[in-house]
């Protein structure tokens, strides 16, 4: 802690004191230590990146503290927000509510069951099965119908926790013989609310029952501040819910780093192999420290599956990597599960550099695993945008160090994402083909590339939502929106949102670009327009182009408007709007400019390479040109989006106000 309060007197602005923080063990503080900190990161008026709102039903006051730490020791600035003491209804429901005002990006809603139905939960031993079942129903239907208030009326992302079954039934060993005992009445409501949370990308549960298994449910409740503060869950206890809100906000900011790069000799597994050649590295079963580093690799497999893309940056003999995968068949990692590969006696910092180009993703989208200090320390050095992560001395803890990341966090698990390292390696072989083939013209025919356009259906909006927050080099406003606001446009009448999705003879690239079209008056407005850097170089964008211009004729209007807003990582589109023909009308400091194409400048550009191809399943719009349908919410938690929530008993006892944190 002291060196945490040093550098709090020592930063002399919110950055200096978040670097500070970096590595910070919030479960070590005190939650007066934990005051001080967060009182350090109010002294600095910054804008929050998130802004992060608690609703409850019993006192967690002090939790906006703890999560603004822990985002503080991960980059993040969070603003905080207590509604008051059981007023979760009323906060949604009245539009001047303190809720309202605060407008948050994130809404945390935590419910103490006892207060929630304090006469069922006081006599649940004498009810029946029936009333325990309908008791279940009840309290399902009372959070789905709150949070279709709360996705009708906030823009915000709402997490909901599940309530955690006790640590002792109250039959004791007998409940799980009971008819509908307190086991299986948890088990059930549980898992009813987690089928509910699926169908809205704004729905997220949070697993409070898993999270107090985690830490120890007889530890959980501190008797003494529950009886003095009405305090369910203990001080103790909530740097494990600030952690676990710091991993659902980055799912939901789209905040994922995209690969992970791991040394190999005692990191993918034990010993070096240019010492102890490759029948001499440990990993395999029978051996204790070999299947520590076979559950590793079965971890990492689990990533992959979950698009995260895998690197290999090591000092070796290339020969001898080789041989270890040639004839060591029980490593569950292939090299074809790797998307690049740096093996060679250069500095680290220059293979991640060589790895990240050959990616082309920045050096900023890379974790690294190594257990040697010093080289974990040069990265930190000359490469302070990667995540340097150090691998501790034994290997048993090695899946746990990827248990604890955040960084690969992601909202859900979309198709695009399984096919990621596919995709790479697809690319690999198109790059291969053009060396091959010498001539571009000739290169693009080859690749037989098919593009479909149309309009964004219901099942696009997630892929949508994260392009807007994951692309950065062809997208040339890169303004990041919100789940809610990818909603609203492809609901507005006065927005058109398309997408994009391409294949050619080396397999499908999925979803890769998406154009949002504002409507002025009698003009258009590209609200954003950006691609996939996997798509880039083959004229998908210039067919994109034509299609943006052929907007004009379907919607009446006289003249197409757009604008350049720079970035550290846009540069490549600069100057794309003069390439298609576009006038620039205004250039504003900072670099952004202002472009205007009129209907009879809108000339199509030739990409006869590119075959366009009909949507398989249109759907019907409004009007022409006017506007989507509302996304289809038939299958999300909800009774009725417009539905009154009706108090249940221990429901709407004010006690205190709401406080920032």
């Amino acid at each position: 802690m002291r060196s945490h309060a040093e550098a709090l007197k020592a930063a002399k602005d919110g950055a200096a004191l978040r670097s500070a923080l970096v590595g910070l063990d919030l479960d070590r503080l005190e939650a007066g230590e934990v005051d001080v900190l967060w009182r350090g990161l109010r002294g600095h008026d910054e804008a929050a990146d998130v802004r992060l709102a608690v609703l409850s039903n019993f006192t967690l006051d002090l939790l906006p503290r703890f999560l603004a730490v822990r985002a503080a020791a991960e980059g993040l600035r969070t603003a905080g927000y207590v509604g008051p003491f059981d007023q979760h209804v009323q906060e949604v429901l009245n539009p001047d509510s303190g809720l309202h005002r605060f407008r948050p990006d994130v809404v945390f809603l935590a419910l103490s069951l006892r207060r929630l139905r304090p006469q069922a939960l006081d006599s649940f031993a004498t009810l029946s099965a029936d009333d325990r079942r309908a008791l279940r129903d009840e309290i399902a239907d009372h959070l789905a119908t709150w949070a279709a208030a709360a996705l009708e009326r906030l823009s915000a992302t709402v997490l909901i926790a599940n309530f955690p079954a006790p640590a002792r039934p109250l039959a004791g060993v007998a409940d799980v013989k009971a008819d509908y005992g307190e086991t299986e009445f948890f088990l059930e409501l549980n898992l009813e609310l987690l089928r509910r949370c699926k169908g809205n990308p704004r729905l997220r549960l949070v697993d409070a029952d898993g999270l107090t298994a985690r830490f120890g449910k007889e530890r959980v409740l501190d008797r003494k501040l529950h009886y003095l503060a009405k305090m369910d869950w203990s001080p103790a206890f909530l740097p494990t819910v600030a952690n676990e809100l710091v991993r659902q906000i980055r799912a939901v900011r789209g905040q994922t780093k995209k690969c992970l790069v791991l040394d190999l000799d005692n990191t993918l597994w034990g010993g070096v192999v240019g010492e102890e050649g490759p029948a001499g590295v440990r990993i395999g079963p029978g051996d204790p420290e070999g299947e520590a580093f076979l559950d590793f690799h079965r971890r990492l497999l689990a990533l992959r599956a979950q698009g995260v893309l895998l690197a290999v940056c090591s000092k070796n003999n290339p020969a001898d990597v080789a041989e270890v995968f040639a004839t060591r068949p029980e490593i569950p990692l292939r090299p074809d599960h790797f998307a690049a590969a740096e093996i060679c006696w250069d500095p680290k910092h220059e293979g991640l550099r060589k790895i990240a180009q050959a990616l082309n993703i920045g050096t900023d989208s890379l974790v690294f695993l190594d257990d040697n200090p010093a080289e974990i320390e040069l990265i930190r050095q000359l490469l302070p945008e990667v995540e340097a992560v150090q691998m501790p001395a034994d290997p048993a803890e090695y899946p746990g160090v990827l248990d604890r990341l955040t960084l690969f966090e992601r909202a859900a698990v979309l198709d695009e994402d399984r096919r990621k390292t596919d995709q790479y390696r697809e690319n690999r072989e198109r790059d291969e083909l053009l060396t091959a083939t010498g001539d571009l013209t000739s290169f693009l025919e080859s690749l037989g590339t098919e593009l479909e356009i149309r309009r964004a259906r219901p099942d696009d909006l997630p892929r949508v939502h994260q392009l807007f927050t994951k692309t950065n080099q062809f997208n040339v406003t890169t303004i990041r929106y919100t789940q809610a606001d990818v909603e609203r446009f492809a609901a507005s009448p006065e927005h058109e949102l398309w997408v994009a999705r391409a294949r050619d003879r080396f397999g499908d690239l999925g979803t890769i670009a998406l154009m949002l079209l504002e409507i002025e008056g009698d003009a258009l407005r590209i609200d954003s327009f950006l691609m996939s850097c996997r798509a880039m170089g083959r004229g998908i964008e210039t067919a994109l182009t034509n299609h943006l211009k052929s907007r004009l004729e379907a919607n009446g209007a006289r003249e197409l408007r757009a604008r350049y807003l720079p970035t550290a990582k846009n540069k490549p589109v600069e100057s794309f709007y003069e390439e298609q023909g576009f006038r620039l009308v205004e250039a504003g400091e900072g670099g952004e400019k202002k472009y205007v194409l009129g209907k009879d400048e809108a000339a199509l550009r030739d990409c006869g390479w590119i075959n366009l191809t009909p949507d398989p399943s249109p759907i019907a719009h409004p009007s022409p040109g006017r506007g989507a349908p509302p996304p289809d919410d038939s299958s999300t938690f909800l009774p009725q989006a417009n539905a009154v929530v009706p108090p249940l008993p221990g429901d709407g006892c004010a006690m205190g106000e709401g406080v920032r944190g």
